[in-house]
């Protein structure tokens, strides 16, 4: 069940109709320091990670999305972010 758990949620997260792009101009240590906290990591390859991560819903987060999902490539160490 986890492998398809993961195979859903890189199907989801790939696929732009589903998700705005936040880009790779912020690391996932960026988000960590503007208060988001991480809800788990989990391996899509041997090359690519994907965090899962929240902000705490605070009132100066409020207009800031809810969870974001990153996918950190190993090779080239660039996180691809999306808001769901």
């Amino acid at each position: 069940m986890n492998k398809y758990f993961l195979f859903i949620i890189f199907l989801f997260l790939s696929s732009n109709s589903f998700g705005d792009s936040l880009g790779t101009n912020k690391s996932i240590n960026d988000y960590l320091s503007d208060g988001y906290q991480l809800q788990s990591i989990s391996i899509i390859d041997q090359n690519k990670l994907l965090y899962n991560l929240a902000n705490n819903g605070s009132e100066e987060k409020i207009f800031e999305p809810k969870l974001i999902s990153c996918i950190y490539d190993i090779n080239t160490q660039l996180a691809d972010c999306f808001k769901p």
